[in-house]
């Protein structure tokens, strides 16, 4: 397999927006990537928006695949670029002050949508140095990265994607019955998720045999000890109160918040009713039902409330949080010990799922 190549970008576009913005650019050793020159036949550039908890390398394992796969069957992909949320990975430590002094208590989706703006506007010198008006575009955004994705189309300049691909979107209606118990669980989870350890090993070897991490692809989770994880801030400290061990680059504090936000099943739900009209949406679901039920999961698909995606796609055996089961009749729900989603439980699945959106092969039925 060709070795994935990364350039990593950091932009700071303070005093205009105050937090840092991180990025990774992947192409495959020995392909020349046309991206950046003129082209008869120009080839698609993938923009890839994370979940709640996650980081921006957790699709590395993912895009590796479908970039080889997709040389392999002569499909232009001219590069992929996958932008950080400025609470999470390599950002929240860049962030951290600033994070701390505006957003101790509050973490809106709009925030991530707004950095992945400002990233892709941002012209031929700053960030990636890319003028991305002139690329094929395709937005894609796993859970509350889809949100984000959605919530772009209000911001200025437009970002013009030619379609979208949302992963177990995190959009719902608020105050809808099942929306609110998978709150309830989402924020159960995240309060009592462990997010300290003595050190990175330590720290993979008491998530390889947690209930839900043990089903993540284990190169998945290597990346997630290796970017998702970092010094502990107590670390600063001198001895004998400092801490060496490790924590979660994103906060519990933050993404609790996040879960709190109406931008995440009001306005979100609101841009993505409006995206489908005007663009081909597609939808990946996993197919265990467990923090959205079939009722919620529908909703994206209700025509007549004007929301009409291009194709609904599922995962065999994946779910959002697999381990987070919920009872929606008798109101009750096991807090899971971890995060599980589709893109860390089945990445090269995923992979083969976009390639055949990009190619438009039929549904396969289950």
């Amino acid at each position: 397999m060709a070795k994935l190549l990364c350039e990593p970008f950091v932009l700071d576009p303070r005093p205009a927006y105050p937090l840092r913005i991180t990025a990774k650019r992947y192409t495959l050793e020995g392909i020349v990537s046309r991206g950046d020159v003129q082209s008869a036949q120009p080839g698609l550039t993938l923009i890839l928006l994370h979940a709640t908890g996650s980081h921006k390398e957790v699709w590395e394992v993912t895009v590796q695949y479908l970039l080889q796969k997709a040389n392999q069957e002569n499909l232009k992909i001219d590069d992929v670029f996958s932008i950080e949320s400025p609470s999470h990975g390599e950002s929240a430590v860049l962030n951290e002050k600033e994070l701390h002094d505006l957003f101790s208590d509050r973490w809106p989706p709009r925030e991530y949508a707004k950095a992945a703006h400002i990233f892709l506007t941002a012209g031929t010198d700053k960030g990636a140095r890319v003028d991305f008006s002139r690329r094929r575009l395709v937005g894609i955004g796993h859970s509350v990265g889809a949100s984000a994705m959605f919530l772009m189309k209000e911001l200025s300049p437009t970002v013009n994607f030619e379609f979208f691909i949302a992963i177990e979107p995190g959009i719902s209606l608020k105050g809808n019955h099942h929306t609110n118990i998978a709150s309830q669980a989402l924020t159960a989870w995240t309060w009592l998720r462990p997010d300290v350890w003595t050190s990175r090993k330590s720290a993979r070897k008491a998530l390889e045999s947690s209930m839900v991490h043990s089903m993540w692809d284990p190169r998945v989770l290597d990346l997630f000890v290796e970017y998702g994880l970092r010094t502990h801030p107590a670390a600063k400290y001198d001895p004998p109160f400092s801490f060496n061990g490790v924590t979660t680059a994103s906060t519990k504090a933050l993404e609790a918040a996040s879960f709190r936000s109406d931008e995440l099943v009001v306005d979100s739900l609101q841009a993505y009713t409006e995206t489908t009209r005007e663009r081909a949406v597609h939808i990946i679901w996993g197919t265990i039902n467990d923090v959205k039920s079939p009722e919620t999961r529908d909703l994206l698909s209700d025509e007549s409330s004007g929301r009409s995606p291009a194709s609904v796609r599922f995962v065999e055996d994946a779910g959002h949080l697999a381990s987070c089961i919920i009872d929606y009749d008798n109101d009750s729900h096991q807090v899971p010990s971890a995060q599980s989603q589709v893109v860390q439980q089945k990445p090269e699945a995923v992979a083969d799922i976009i390639l055949d959106i990009i190619q438009n092969k039929p549904i396969l039925k289950l």
